[in-house]
């Protein structure tokens, strides 16, 4: 399948929805909620490994800046669950007022803040599986010089990732793997 980028009205384009997803533990249910597609909060704290009660505040918020949607409920041994959805799932970049730059900002410096800790703990708990072709774990910032035809096939090849993880769940035999991505073009070194 090629991935095919969403349209307008499925992106995120709201600086407070940009600084909700901020905070690693809301953007983790986010993450979740868009591969699963309708889940519960039980659902999410399983595919987490969380308790359902640390979870509630966080997706009140994701509720309230508009990245959740409630979309039903279903029922339980206990009571019915509410059921969450979401649609909203890349960042789009055409406002470039002084709050977008920010909240962005905010959110590069949070997410690769986070993945440096969970990088660290991963090392810390001998998690980290290294040797190719199986590694999970890498670390690394390779650069090069790059014409636009060589950025298309870059793009191509996120593109690629991004349709890898998609629409995966948690099942026997598998473990979480999380991609985080910051690409961007250096500053130029003076001559």
């Amino acid at each position: 399948m090629v991935f095919k980028r969403p349209p307008d009205d499925e992106t995120i384009s709201d600086p407070e929805q940009i600084r909700a997803l901020c905070s690693p533990m809301r953007h983790a249910i986010h993450q979740v909620v868009l591969s699963q597609g309708e889940v519960s909060i039980r659902e999410i704290g399983l595919q987490l490994g969380k308790k359902p009660a640390s979870l509630y505040r966080h997706i009140d918020r994701l509720v309230e800046v508009g990245l959740l949607t409630e979309v039903g409920t279903k029922s339980t041994s206990r009571r019915d669950a509410k059921v969450y959805s979401s649609k909203l799932e890349f960042f789009r970049y055409r406002d470039r007022s002084r709050e977008m730059v920010e909240a962005i900002a905010a959110f590069a410096r949070s997410s690769l803040k986070e993945t440096g800790n969970q990088l660290s703990r991963t090392f810390e708990r001998g998690d980290a599986v290294l040797p190719v072709p199986q590694r999970d774990t890498f670390i690394g910032s390779p650069a090069g010089w790059l014409d636009q035809d060589d950025l298309a096939e870059l793009n191509e090849h996120i593109d690629a990732i991004i349709e890898l993880l998609a629409d995966k769940p948690r099942r026997p035999g598998t473990k979480r793997i999380t991609i985080s991505m910051g690409m961007y073009p250096s500053a130029p070194e003076a001559e």
